[in-house]
Parts: C-alpha cells; sequence; structure tokens
C-alpha cells in the first residue's frame, strides 16, 4: 500500500482514530470521508485530487459505471493512496456529498437578505443568491444529476440532500411569507417551486446545450423576485 505523508505507520483503512472519545476525529475509520479527519496540506491536495477525479469520472461515465480504478487513473494516483482515505466508492461520494451541502448550506441564509421589501437594491441581492447558487450548481454538476439515483441506493447521502433543500426552501417560503399577504399562495409550495425551478433550469439547459450565462441568471431573478414580492412593494420591480 501507498504511504501517504497525512497517515501514520500502522494506520490502514480499517484502523479508528486515536482521538479522545467525543472529539471530532474519535472513532472514525480511515475509510470514513476524509473531510472529518484532520489533514496537512499535502493529503489535503491528495484528497481534492481524488474528489475532482471523481466528478469527472461520473460526468464521463454515470455513477453507476464508476470505478475506483477511473477515479485514481483520473486523480494519477495509486489504489493503495485512494484507500487511505475512502473505504470504497460509496465512501468517497458521501464525502463529496458532504462537501456540497456544507457550502450549499452557507447559501440559504442569504435569501432572507435578498428578500427584503424595504431594500430597494433586494433585486441586487436576490441576483448574487442566485449566482452562488448557480456556480455550486454548475461546479457540482455531476453529483448533483446523479442525486436521485445516489439518494435512492445510499440513505446517508439521501438524507444529506434532502437536509440541504429543505433549508433553501424554509428560507424562500420564510421570504414569501413575510414579504406581504400571500392569500391562497402557500409559501412552502412556492419556496419548493422557486428551488425546483432553478435546479431544473440548470439540468435542461445542459441537456439542451444553452449557456447558463449573465442574462439567464438576469431572467430567472427577475422572475423569482416578482414571485416574492407582491405588486405595489417598495423595491418590486414595475
Amino acid at each position: 500500500m501507498a504511504t501517504d505523508p497525512d497517515t501514520r505507520p500502522g494506520k490502514g483503512p480499517s484502523h479508528r482514530s486515536s482521538a479522545s472519545p467525543g472529539s471530532p476525529g474519535a472513532d472514525v475509520p480511515v475509510g470514513e470521508p476524509a473531510s472529518r479527519r484532520a489533514l496537512r496540506s499535502q493529503g489535503k491536495e491528495t484528497m481534492r485530487r481524488l474528489l475532482d477525479a471523481a466528478m469527472e469520472a461520473i460526468d464521463e461515465r454515470g455513477y453507476h459505471s464508476t470505478r475506483v480504478k477511473d477515479v485514481v487513473d483520473i486523480a494519477n494516483t495509486s489504489h493503495g493512496t485512494f484507500y487511505l482515505y475512502f473505504s470504497n466508492k460509496e465512501d468517497l461520494v458521501r464525502a463529496l456529498t458532504i462537501e456540497a451541502t456544507s457550502e450549499a448550506s452557507r447559501l440559504y441564509g442569504a435569501v432572507s437578505e435578498a428578500g427584503n421589501a424595504l431594500d430597494i437594491e433586494s433585486w441586487d441581492h436576490l441576483r448574487q443568491w442566485i449566482g452562488d447558487y448557480s456556480a455550486l450548481w454548475c461546479r457540482y454538476a455531476p453529483l448533483f444529476r446523479s442525486w436521485i439515483d445516489l439518494a435512492t441506493d445510499d440513505r446517508a447521502v439521501g438524507g444529506q440532500t434532502r437536509a440541504m433543500i429543505a433549508v433553501h426552501i424554509d428560507a424562500m417560503a420564510a421570504r414569501i411569507a413575510s414579504s406581504g399577504p400571500t392569500g391562497d399562495l402557500d409559501p412552502a409550495v412556492a419556496g419548493l417551486a422557486v428551488i425546483a425551478m432553478l435546479d431544473r433550469f440548470h439540468l435542461m439547459s445542459e441537456f439542451m446545450g444553452t449557456p447558463v450565462d449573465e442574462d439567464a441568471l438576469d431572467t430567472l431573478t427577475t422572475m423569482v423576485h416578482r414571485a416574492l414580492f407582491p405588486p405595489g412593494v417598495e423595491g418590486a420591480p414595475r
């Protein structure tokens, strides 16, 4: 097995951390998502190569057809190195999902600022949020496209994915509810519809070979902004 500068002698895929109980590294197998282990800079670079290689392999071959060999070949590393970080392909995908959901969770709070009805620049704030959402989707597109299959095959991935989507829906629903009277509009359903539109728009744009450019994001922002702000509310488009 290849030696990695981050791994102490004697550690392998089945070895558990010697960290004290309750600490972040306690009882975590080396094969668990490597983001849960303290890594030196070279180890972080190796893990990054493996994660990026996994997305490239999934993009080219699909999740079910991707093998560990495909990942290590793209990453230009060895099977031994791979198994110092992950137990198997599923383990690596869980780490990718943790990374993607962590980044996505940082976005959901921003929608509250984007929907401030008294802020004349609220369209600009919403545009920034949608731009960030788009950048996240494009970065993890191979993973996002596979998440339905992944969630079916792996309950942990399914739970992480649903939790990430839920915080976006809840934030959007809360913003819709606080922007004014909603009448028969159910904010939760509307919030789900907005997130579904953004996700499906990126998926269909990719399928049709249409780039998601600045003009497209402007249009999406205006559509969502008009849904969030009842006519006549200060800051809403006329």
